[in-house]
């Protein structure tokens, strides 16, 4: 019994999502992974799993890694900044949790991440209302 095709289903759906949504809506979607990367990561250190540590921590480190390589310090001034140094603090943070096998060290980036997120989300819907 093959399961490929549910999860190729699932991965198109991704991309369609991906391919169709606004630059505000992609950044929301990156935040959601982040998070669950997280998430995910906290609970293979809370496990002693060392395999899903490394992926999930590797997944929300390269999401963080890119949103901090995008800002844009010309146009985003004093905001890019403020995002780049808390990026820096949530990647050191990862750092830290890995290094440590420390779940804990994950609860700051965490609540940074839904924060942001929700106020991702909170423009995401201003956007759709006015289009």
């Amino acid at each position: 019994m093959n399961t490929f095709p549910n999860t190729a289903a699932a991965s198109r759906y991704r991309q369609t999502e991906v391919l169709t949504t606004s630059g505000v809506q992609l950044i929301v979607l990156l935040y959601d992974s982040a998070i669950q990367a997280v998430e995910l990561a906290g609970d293979g250190i809370a496990r002693r799993h060392q395999p899903d540590k490394a992926r999930f921590l590797g997944r929300a480190v390269g999401i963080v890694s890119e949103l901090s390589s995008v800002l844009d310090f010309e146009r985003g001034g004093d905001m890019a900044k403020s995002l780049y140094r808390l990026y820096d603090y949530m990647l050191s943070e990862f750092t830290q949790a890995n290094l440590r096998n420390d779940a804990s060290r994950l609860n700051g980036p965490l609540r940074c991440l839904k924060e942001m997120r929700g106020a991702w989300h909170t423009v995401a819907q201003q956007q759709a209302s006015i289009s």
